[in-house]
């Protein structure tokens, strides 16, 4: 039998995370229900956050305390929105609305006050930061996204997520598709609008690549079919009178998930009809851009004369 006067109060609250607590599990160590009530009265060194959660603290509970405290309430559940991308580092969101948690769809958990719980039958597998359960970066923007109030705010989160976090915008397009919500209209504006920005400075970016090569512009844009005259879709650039094809590959940000394959039936078809592609991938435009030059002058130099590619 538990010698429940041993209770050391003090050292109890390194033994929970943030020293928040569920009080069934204060019980199950040996401490009267009665005297858990006790020290959550008005006047006692502890409070409750949420129904059966304690704060092992008097003081006023911080943020992570309070996500502590619903996952704690609603247990099995995981943090997603604003709490979750803040946690992982997104600075273009501020935290200190609802917090919105993912419970499986099979519990029934009910959310209250500035906790919303939402029941989701895709539940994605939680990442663990500062000793919390989260949703994936690409969940947890969708996940805030949808209850933003403008298209603003959500094309600066979204580009920060893409751009400085390395999320691609078929992972957020698969979310919103994976979650099947309702009334996403405004996000997938912003994740198109995204898209069609990510494209314009991409070819902004090639055209001044090759200024800086000091090669003759090619013929931008340059759409490709296949043997049945089906498209393939467009390479960067061609320069006809060398047999030379340039693709750039946009596989980090394309929304389209069937970009790649489609992509290598591009290279496959115009080799087929004996012209050199140079492949190079998007973000080396931005990040090693004095090698896409050099690979840009010594394919032109050594490539050959050749018909014209379009509509191979």
């Amino acid at each position: 039998m538990t010698n429940r006067s041993l209770i050391d109060l003090e050292a109890l609250s390194t033994l929970f995370p943030h020293r928040v607590a569920n009080a069934g599990d204060l019980v199950a160590l040996g401490m009267p229900a009665l005297t858990v009530q006790r020290r959550c009265s008005a006047n006692g060194p502890w409070q409750r956050l949420f129904p059966g959660v304690v704060l092992l603290s008097s003081q006023p509970p911080t943020r992570t305390q309070l996500l502590q405290g619903a996952l704690c309430y609603a247990r099995g559940a995981i943090v997603t929105g604003h709490d979750a991308l803040a946690l992982h580092g997104i600075q273009t969101v501020s935290p200190d609305g609802q917090i919105h948690l993912l419970v499986p769809e099979a519990r029934f958990v009910r959310g209250r006050g500035k906790l919303r719980v939402e029941r989701t039958s895709t539940p994605p597998k939680p990442v663990l930061r500062n000793r919390l359960l989260i949703a994936p970066l690409a969940r947890a923007a969708v996940d805030a996204a949808r209850h933003m109030r403008t298209e603003d705010e959500m094309l600066a989160m979204f580009s920060e997520v893409v751009f400085k976090h390395g999320v691609r915008l078929d992972e957020l397009n698969t979310q919103l598709i994976v979650g099947g919500f309702r009334g996403v209209t405004p996000v997938r504006r912003a994740l198109h609008d995204l898209g069609t920005r990510i494209r314009n400075e991409l070819a902004a970016s090639a055209r001044s690549l090759v200024h800086r090569a000091g090669l003759p512009p090619p013929r931008w844009n340059v759409p490709v079919d296949d043997a049945n005259g089906n498209p393939l879709g467009n390479v960067t650039g061609t320069w006809d009178d060398v047999g030379l094809a340039w693709d750039v590959h946009a596989f980090d940000f394309d929304p389209a998930p069937a970009s790649y394959p489609i992509a290598l039936k591009r290279g496959s078809r115009l080799a087929a009809n004996g012209v050199v592609v140079l492949h190079t991938p998007a973000t080396f435009i931005r990040t090693k851009p004095d090698a896409v030059i050099a690979e840009l002058r010594a394919a032109h130099a050594h490539s050959r004369p050749a018909e014209c590619v379009s509509h191979a």
